[in-house]
C-alpha cells in the first residue's frame, strides 16, 4: 500500500541515502558559478549577497554555502528536513512554503535549486510560476543556478533497472522505469525499517521525475525576463543551467 508520510519518512534516512553527494564539494562548485555570473550589489547585511535554496531539504549544501558568507535562506515543504536543517545551521532563516508558490519579505540576489529538485516537478506551470516569481523576488544582476538530470541519468543510468540500499537499520528497493514518450521517470520505492523489536516496519511509495529539455527551459526564463548565460557540469549525471535578471 501507499504510504501517504512516505517521503518525510525516506527523509529520515536522506543523509545515508546521499552519502555519495559531498556537501563542501556542491557549495564551493555553486559558490565558483555565483562568482562567475552574478553582479547584483548585496541586498544582505554590510553588502552580503543573500541566497534563497528552493528545495533546500535538510541543508547540509547550505551550511556549507554559509562559510562563503552568504545570508542564506532555505526553502522546504517537508518539516520534517527542515527540522534537520535547522538543528544543524540555526543561523539559517528556514521556511515552510511550497516553492512553486512561495513569499519573501524582500529580494534575494541568488537563488538555487539543487539536488534535482527541478527534476521532482513535473508540471510546467509549476516551473512557470518559479520562473515568474523572480520578477518580484530576484534582484537586478541576480541570478538563478539550478542542476537537472541528463537524458543519460534517466535514460541509461537509471532506465528500466532495479537498485537496492542496505544499511544497518533500514533497507529500500527501488524499482525503476522511464517513459521516453512522456519523459516521465517513476521509482517505485519500498522501504523496510527495523523496529526496538527487530521486526521490520514496510512503506511504499512512488516517486516521479520529469526529464527536462533545456531548450524549453530557456524559453520559459526568456518569457518571464531572465537570460540564459551559462552552464557547467560536475559530471555526465546533471547539468548546471544559470539564468540572470539583467534589468527590470
Amino acid at each position: 500500500m501507499f504510504d501517504e508520510n512516505f517521503y518525510d519518512k525516506l527523509s529520515r534516512y536522506y543523509d545515508e541515502l546521499q552519502a555519495e553527494i559531498d556537501p563542501v564539494t556542491w557549495a564551493d562548485f555553486v559558490h565558483s558559478i555565483i562568482l562567475k555570473y552574478c553582479t547584483a550589489a548585496g541586498d544582505g547585511e554590510g553588502g552580503k549577497k543573500i541566497l534563497c535554496d528552493l528545495g533546500c531539504g535538510n541543508g547540509r549544501v547550505d551550511g556549507e554555502l554559509l562559510k562563503h558568507d552568504y545570508e542564506i535562506i532555505g526553502i522546504d515543504s517537508s518539516i520534517e528536513m527542515l527540522n534537520k536543517a535547522r538543528e544543524n545551521n540555526p543561523d539559517i532563516l528556514w521556511l515552510c512554503q511550497d516553492i512553486t508558490d512561495y513569499e519573501l519579505f524582500g529580494t534575494a540576489d541568488v537563488f538555487v535549486s539543487l539536488l534535482d529538485t527541478i527534476n521532482h516537478i513535473l508540471d510546467e506551470e509549476d516551473i512557470i510560476n518559479i520562473f515568474r516569481s523572480f520578477k518580484n523576488y530576484m534582484s537586478v544582476g541576480g541570478i538563478f543556478v539550478f542542476d537537472i538530470g541528463t537524458y543519460k541519468h534517466f535514460a541509461e543510468t537509471l532506465g528500466d533497472n532495479v537498485f537496492f540500499e542496505d544499511f544497518d537499520d533500514f533497507t529500500l528497493l527501488w524499482d525503476n522505469t522511464f517513459d521516453e514518450d512522456e519523459q516521465i521517470n517513476e521509482a517505485s520505492l519500498t522501504l523496510f525499517e527495523r523496529g526496538d523489536d527487530d521486526l521490520y516496519e514496510r512503506s511504499d511509495g512512488v516517486i516521479e521525475e520529469r526529464y527536462y529539455d533545456k531548450g524549453r527551459l530557456i524559453e520559459i526564463a526568456s518569457e518571464a525576463g531572465l537570460t540564459f548565460v551559462g552552464e557547467d557540469q560536475m559530471d555526465d549525471e546533471r547539468v548546471f543551467l544559470v539564468f540572470k535578471r539583467e534589468s527590470l
